[in-house]
């Protein structure tokens, strides 16, 4: 355990592969909770002429 330790944090290499593996480790996160909003929250459709919006 040491060694990789070490390696993970000693070493420029080390410190760039924990970085990538960051990266990628929250893109997956991302895309995960992407898909449940996706599936929670669905597309109604396009707004009809009559609906009153705040923003309209």
């Amino acid at each position: 355990m040491d060694a990789i330790f070490s390696f993970l944090f000693g070493t420029r290499e080390g410190f760039a592969a924990l970085f990538l593996i960051g990266i990628a480790l929250f893109g997956i996160i991302a895309l995960v909770m992407e898909k449940r909003t996706h599936k929670l929250y669905v597309d109604r459709g396009p707004k009809q002429d009559g609906d009153d919006s705040f923003w309209d």
